[in-house]
């Protein structure tokens, strides 16, 4: 069998260098992202130090190119740039390379995976989304309610897309553990094996966009989510839910714990603008105990967080729009110490494309 691994593989190699002759070296174009906000909170606690709840930012510088070989197969690599510092304080967020061709997609490198690329969540535009975590940037509340919902780590991994059939796709992908070599990887140092599914189709004016997906680990840890939306002439509505187990969890935020939210929301467009209305709500079960920067032990109890958030998008012109967020939350920790906090807050600035 391995005799035979090996002369696939370089049959795979001689093909693929035959038919590259002819093709042109990879270009790279430069695109990317600029947001930037300004806004104010009103909540009844602050953690220590408080949160200025001034101007807040998001920058990306994103490099990208690919090239088609003479058998029709098209390689490309993308490599995104953070602005303000990336995972483990690098200036890299993604980069990976691609292959496309009949028989789909691969990607090799650190990026989301199908949980992050099929994500169906509900409608939601503006800077302080009810799903994308940002909340915590104007006002204090417990990160761990969201962890592992939405979000994903761009860990180095192997992924691979089926072809659209039908509006069908499905995608798998492969995360080593964090005793390899180069061990930036998965959260818990277990290996990690994802899969998901999205059907995406258009019936005269309605559309409709539902998928799935799951992730697992060597320690029987478990995570998931499941989301829909339907579009009818300008409206919009959807809405999804997504959960995580305690061995999922393990070692994220110095406790294990099992988390779940779900959210729904509407949608409206008319010409360069969108309004949506969206709620999120989370939970996060807690652990046996959490020790803070002082190196204080408590007990760590549920935590839920309720967010309403009302959402405004208008397009100024080619990459350019105008963005405003006004939103409502509800934070309720049992934690010794620590008080619930509630308050509202609206924020407004401009995202640059290009």
């Amino acid at each position: 069998m391995k005799k035979i691994l090996v002369a696939s593989s370089a049959l795979v190699a001689v093909a693929f260098a035959g038919q590259a002759s002819a093709s042109e070296k990879i270009s790279l174009s430069v695109g990317g992202y600029m947001e930037q906000w300004m806004g104010f909170a009103d909540q009844d606690n602050y953690a220590a130090g408080g949160r200025p709840n001034a101007f807040q930012s998001d920058t990306e510088v994103h490099f990208s190119g690919s090239t088609t070989l003479d058998n029709g197969i098209e390689v490309g690599a993308k490599i995104e740039l953070e602005g303000e510092g990336g995972n483990s304080g690098t200036m890299v967020d993604e980069q990976y390379l691609y292959v496309n061709g009949g028989f789909g997609q691969v990607k090799l490198g650190a990026e989301d995976g199908p949980q992050t690329d099929m994500l169906t969540i509900a409608p939601s535009t503006g800077p302080v989304n009810a799903q994308d975590g940002d909340l915590g940037n104007w006002v204090d509340i417990d990160g761990n309610v969201k962890a592992n919902i939405y979000g994903y780590s761009d860990a180095k991994k192997v992924t691979y897309y089926t072809p659209v059939l039908g509006g069908f796709r499905a995608g798998l992908s492969y995360t080593d553990d964090d005793t390899s070599e180069n061990n930036d990887t998965a959260n818990g140092g277990d290996s990690r094996y994802a899969a998901g599914v999205e059907y995406i189709g258009d019936f005269d004016a309605v559309s409709i966009k539902v998928s799935g997906m799951a992730e697992g680990d060597s320690d029987d840890g478990r995570n998931y989510h499941v989301g829909a939306n339907v579009g009818f002439g300008a409206f919009s509505v959807g809405g999804s839910y997504g959960a995580a187990n305690d061995e999922y969890n393990a070692g994220v935020g110095a406790t294990n714990r099992a988390t779940d939210g779900y959210d729904f929301g509407v949608g409206y467009s008319m010409d360069a603008a969108e309004v949506t209305l969206t709620y999120f709500h989370g939970e996060d079960e807690g652990g046996a105990t959490i020790t803070n920067a002082a190196g204080t032990v408590t007990s760590r109890g549920e935590s839920t967080l309720d967010h309403v958030h009302l959402g405004l998008a208008y397009t100024l012109g080619a990459g350019v729009s105008w963005k405003s967020s006004v939103f409502w939350f509800e934070n309720e920790r049992d934690l010794a110490g620590v008080a619930d906090n509630e308050g509202y807050g609206a924020v407004t600035g401009l995202a640059l494309s290009f």
